[in-house]
């Protein structure tokens, strides 16, 4: 009896990245098929079959390692594989598979290299494993290049930093960063709250997360994050990009003199240097010089509290001392001033509810007409389409119109996120700061440091000692009811007017 051949053994390698699944002739079956009739046309028996759809690079590998594990155990196999770009990515990859000393079919390429190989055919496949590492280089190098460009242009080359917003500039086919509506501002704050001096990293931190300032992913910031954000140059228009610094072609979210004051505080160098910022002092951070510096506690013979400017250039405030129960009581006038009778707390509260209503129909009518926008510019973008397809328009025709109705679908989308990431009013909030703000300067003088610091940080925007005299600017809310309550002890004309007054005053609050 005659004995049948023994057919040699393979394996068949095969892989794709994501993105190539999309095209039939890359993807993993078009490749098993292929090497199969490949290896019935050769009389190779297949013994098992390694896959993999996804990109070698970020993956590791897992069925290339797999299979170099398995010819290990079973010598004599040979690897039957599409093209050499699909079985080597670098060259690890190359002296691994060398080192096993299999032989090699790449059927596309019509080469098979082995032990009995040509040299001249050995070369062309070392050549083709430079090149499918060089595929690899290039990309990256491309892809650097055009990231360096847009950093040279002045543009922000990767995903926006917390506060901004990745968005298509109108008109152009850019793509900028821009202010987040509902971000900017708490990302803002912290800046500012931070060059006061007043702050810590852990204490901004938990004042990032008690605005409500998250991550791009919802989650609370860390210290870490806050310490990175402190540090990041775009906040104040500066783009540094592989050890360049350009000015960045974005708005800005703070100054460059504040961002230079955080950089101070942060390295030690600012106003936390001195001490107050460690030390019990009652206004620390909170007052500013004329001249704009911030206004720093020393204690006198250990037990007097003064406070003065930190600027270095004494010509232009000559650097005042002012003793602390002087700002003290400069406080406590303020806080009588802000005294509201408690018979117009109720009045105050109701006009507040009915700002708060109005808002909620205005964010609600807004949506709609938002979302009413974007259906119809889908509709347009597909007519568009259409119209283009079937000769009705020209090609630069449709891109030019098709840009400019992408850039107003990104305007709407910010608006429509800014809308959606609205808090509601915090009405009952403010009334309980409001209550404690009316009778404060009854008790503000022998309140701890820390109370202070409480009260006036929900009070004060902005606070300036110059030239013996406290100027302050209140939070708007607070300002309103200043007004509202001096306008009141100037008139009896009874509750009508009153209530007018409020639902007028109250209109920022939506």
């Amino acid at each position: 009896m005659r004995k049948a051949a023994v057919r040699t053994k393979a394996v068949i390698y095969a892989r794709v990245s994501s993105k190539e699944q999309e095209a039939e002739g890359f993807s993993v079956d078009a490749q098993v098929r292929l090497l199969r009739e490949y290896s019935a046309e050769n009389g190779l028996a297949v013994a098992r079959e390694f896959t993999e759809a996804e990109t070698a690079k970020q993956a590791g590998r897992t069925a290339f390692g797999a299979m170099l594990r398995f010819l290990e155990a079973n010598p004599g196999h040979v690897v039957l594989v599409e093209k050499v770009d699909r079985l080597y990515r670098n060259f690890a990859d190359y002296v691994k598979v060398d080192h096993i000393g299999v032989e090699l079919h790449f059927v596309k390429d019509g080469m098979v290299i082995g032990e009995s190989s040509k040299s001249q055919d050995k070369f062309m496949h070392g050549i083709r494993v430079l090149m499918a590492k060089n595929y690899v280089d290039n990309l990256s190098e491309e892809i650097r290049k055009g990231l360096d460009e847009k950093a040279a242009q002045g543009i922000y080359p990767t995903h926006a930093p917390l506060g901004y917003l990745n968005s298509l500039e109108p008109g152009t086919k850019r793509k900028v960063i821009v202010p987040d509506p509902a971000r900017a501002s708490l990302v803002r704050d912290l800046f500012l709250a931070y060059a006061g001096g007043g702050h810590s990293l852990s204490t901004l931190t938990k004042l990032a997360r008690e605005s409500g300032l998250t991550s791009k992913k919802g989650l609370p910031l860390n210290k870490s994050a806050v310490d990175q954000l402190l540090r990041h140059p775009a906040y104040c228009g500066v783009l540094r990009w592989n050890g360049k610094e350009t000015i960045g072609v974005h708005e800005p979210l703070v100054s460059k003199e504040v961002w230079d004051e955080v950089q101070r505080v942060r390295d030690g160098r600012g106003p936390r240097k001195t001490g107050y910022g460690t030390m019990p002092f009652a206004y620390r951070g909170l007052v500013r010089c004329k001249c704009g510096k911030v206004m720093t506690g020393e204690l006198k013979k250990g037990k007097y509290v003064y406070y003065h400017c930190t600027g270095e250039r004494a010509a232009l405030c000559g650097r005042p001392y002012v003793a602390e129960g002087k700002i003290t009581d400069a406080f406590v006038e303020l806080l009588k001033r802000l005294s509201v009778p408690p018979d117009m707390l109720p009045w105050i509260q109701d006009g507040l509810r009915e700002a708060d209503k109005d808002r909620r129909r205005q964010r609600e009518s807004g949506e709609k007409t938002i979302r009413h926008e974007l259906s119809k510019i889908k509709n347009r973008l597909e007519r568009l389409y259409l119209d283009k397809v079937e000769g009705e328009v020209s090609e630069s025709f449709y891109r030019e119109t098709r840009t400019k109705w992408e850039a107003r679908t990104t305007e709407l989308q910010l608006q429509l996120a800014s809308i959606d990431r609205a808090e509601p009013a915090a009405v009952d909030g403010a009334m309980r700061v409001l209550e404690l703000a009316s009778t404060a300067h009854l008790k503000f003088k022998e309140a701890t440091s820390e109370q202070k610091r409480e009260l006036l940080l929900c009070l004060l925007s902005n606070c300036t000692w110059e030239d013996g005299q406290l100027t302050v600017e209140l939070h708007e809310f607070f300002d309103l009811m200043l007004g509202l309550a001096e306008s009141v002890t100037k008139t009896d004309a009874g509750e009508q007017r009153i209530g007018a007054s409020v639902a007028k005053k109250v209109d920022w609050w939506r």
